[in-house]
Formats: structure tokens, sequence, C-alpha cells
């Protein structure tokens, strides 16, 4: 046999898609209030907005708790921990099924947060050790599991809410997480911590090419969700109210493509194709813009044009994201993989906070704009400022 082919015949894919997984039933929660705010509202007799500010919150936790987390628990093995985070998440999934108020829910909600960036800071740097050579495509494979949440995960408990009720359906995400469990158990190695002389490298500062590339997802992930936050309203007000949800599926469909794309190409273009990204982002604002001035049918294939574009894009960006940010921190995995993980969930708050400014000044099309001048900076920030630093 080859070396390359015992390479691949080396290649964790079980643990890998069971850890995909794991990231699909956990970004399904910590969405599960978008589809079903109405209901869990008169359920627990609180106004809608009470539970979707449960979202803001579950957002602020995840970036406040995230980096302290990683520092204390980089003395323990990855395994132990990553799956400590999914009892975190089976508990938080019971809190909400059996709650009965708001408070309870509340706490529901925080429980899972705790661990959530925790989850996402160790999930790409235990899929590059467990394939050694092959850091992109593990960290793709895993990275499938977000971009499934939103194209299936959080339609499917949309949809079962409605049928069953919320209550049900959240204990249907209890058994899937006991699933992804039931998997990973035997089949993710012991992973102990790297040695104190490798990870202290970086412990007492940060690098320039980190700090180039924090700016540079921020500025690109604020953009996108300044826009994204919003989508519906943006398909509703150009394509009409009809087409919403085809119009969110197909994003979520071209997503699935960009992340399949990304994780086949990442290893070899890691830089070349975050310019693309980002560049991509751009082009979909612009085009959407052009939507918004035309009328008929000229404005729906414009924008589904432009949902083409901002989908594709979209799906590539964790995998692309991650892989950089990796790179860039290879010295210190974690402290690099978390930082990533901070950066991208103050980008959600912040992308979702320019974009309600927006809205509420009746302008959705601002959104768009919002967008592409985020874009074309973090385009200029990676290109002049980190392509250099990483070459």
């Amino acid at each position: 046999m080859s070396n390359a082919a015992a390479t691949e015949s080396r290649f964790p894919l079980i643990p890998l898609t069971a850890m995909s997984f794991a990231a699909f039933v956990y970004v399904t929660f910590e969405m599960f209030a978008v589809g079903l705010i109405s209901p869990m509202a008169q359920d627990l007799d609180v106004a809608e907005s009470r539970i979707g500010l449960l979202m803001t919150i579950y957002a602020g936790v995840v970036a406040v708790v995230t980096i302290p987390a990683m520092i204390w628990l980089g003395r323990f093995n990855k395994r132990t921990v990553f799956l400590t985070t999914l009892g975190f998440l089976i508990t938080g999934i019971v809190i909400q099924a059996l709650t009965v108020n708001y408070s309870m829910l509340a706490v529901g909600r925080i429980t899972a947060a705790l661990t959530h960036g925790v989850f996402w800071a160790l999930v790409g740097p235990m899929a590059a050790r467990m394939s050694p050579g092959n850091t992109g495509k593990a960290v793709g494979i895993v990275s499938v599991g977000s971009t499934m949440a939103l194209v299936v995960g959080s339609p499917l408990a949309t949809w079962l809410g409605g049928l069953i009720g919320w209550r049900p359906t959240t204990w249907v995400l209890g058994v899937l997480t006991i699933a992804a469990v039931a998997v990973l158990l035997p089949t993710v190695p012991s992973l102990p911590p790297l040695p104190k002389n490798d990870a202290a490298q970086t412990k007492h500062h940060m690098p320039w090419d980190l700090i180039s590339l924090v700016l540079f997802l921020m500025l690109a992930v604020t953009g996108v969700f300044s826009a994204y936050t919003y989508l519906g309203l943006i398909l509703s007000e150009t394509a009409g109210a009809g087409l919403v949800s085809i119009g969110l599926f197909v994003f979520g469909a071209l997503g699935l493509l960009g992340v399949t794309v990304a994780t086949r190409t990442v290893d070899r273009r890691m830089l070349r194709g975050s310019v693309h990204t980002t560049t991509l982002f751009l082009l979909a604002a612009i085009v959407g813009q052009l939507a918004f001035g035309s009328d008929g049918v000229m404005s729906v294939v414009l924008i589904f044009i432009a949902i083409i574009v901002f989908g594709g894009a979209y799906g590539a960006l964790p995998t692309l994201g991650t892989t950089i940010f990796l790179h860039a921190g290879r010295k210190n995995p974690d402290a690099a993989s978390s930082l990533y993980v901070v950066t991208y969930q103050v980008g959600i708050a912040s992308g979702a906070a320019l974009g309600a400014m927006a809205v509420d000044a009746s302008w959705t099309a601002g959104t768009l704009w919002i967008m592409a001048a985020l874009a074309l900076a973090s385009t200029l920030v990676l290109a002049l400022w980190s392509r250099p630093l990483l070459r």
C-alpha cells in the first residue's frame, strides 16, 4: 500500500462525522427560538421580544466565557473536555424541555451557552490533530454540521415544533445529542494537552498575523450578519413574501456547495480562498442593491443571483476562517481557535445590531450597503496586511 493510500485509510472519517453531527445539534439548539419564538412566548406567557432576547444573551455568554474557559481547561485532555461540553448541551436541553417559566428557560439556554464556545474552540484543533496533513479537509467535515443546521436543522425544528410542540422537539434534540455521544465515546482518541513549551511560545503576546486576522474576521462577519439576519425581510421586499422560503433554501443549498468547495481547496488556497470569499460578499451586496432598484421579474432574478453568490461565500467562510486562524496560531491552536470563536460571536452580535439600525429606519437596503462596505474593508485587510505576514 502506498503512503498516500495508508494516510487516507487512517483518515478518521467516523469520529469527524460524529463531531460534525454534534455541531449540527448544538447550532440547531442555539437557533431553536428563531422559528418557534411565537409558540414559546405564548406558552410561557411572555412577550416575543423576551424570547428573542435569549439569543442575545446566548451569544453574549459565549463571547465572555470562551477564552477564560479555554485557558483554564487547557490542562485537561481535549477528548474529555469535548465530551463534557456535550454534557452541558444535554443538560440545557433537558432544562428547556422541562421548563415551567421564562427564568427556567433562560437557565437552560445559558447552561448550553457556557460550553458552546469551548465546543467550537476545540473542534477545529481536535480535527487538525486527528488528521495530520489534512487539516483543511478535517475542519471542512466538522464545519458541514453548522451549515447543515442552518439548511436543515433550524427549518426542521420549526416544522417539527409546529407539528408536535416545541417541548417534544427539544427532547428530539436531546436524543440526537445522545446518539452523537454514543458514536464519539469509542471513536475519538485521547488528545492530551500540548507540551507547555510549545503552547507557551505565544502566551505573552499576540502575533501581528493573528491581530490582522481578528480585524479581517470581525469586519467580514459583522458585514455578513448585518444582512443575513434580515435576509427574510430582504427577500420579501425584493421578490415577495411568497418566495422567502425558497430564497432561504437556495441560500442554504449554496452554503453546502460553498463548504464543499472550501473543504477540498482550503489546504492549498486558504489565503486566496478567503480573499475570494469576501470579494463575493461585496459582489452579492452590489447585485442585491440592483434588485432593490429594479421591479418585477428583474428584481426577483437579481436578488436570487445575489442569494446564490452570498450563500456560496457564506458556506465557505467558517472552514476558511478556522483553518487560517489555526495556521497563524499553529504554536498555540487552542488560543487561536478560541480567538476565532469569540471574534465570530462578537461579529454576529455587531452585525445584527447594525442591520437593526437600518431596518428600524425603514431602509432594508441599507443592510446590504453595510455588508458591501465591511466586505471591502475585510478584503483589503486580508490582502494588504494579513497576506504578507502569513506567506
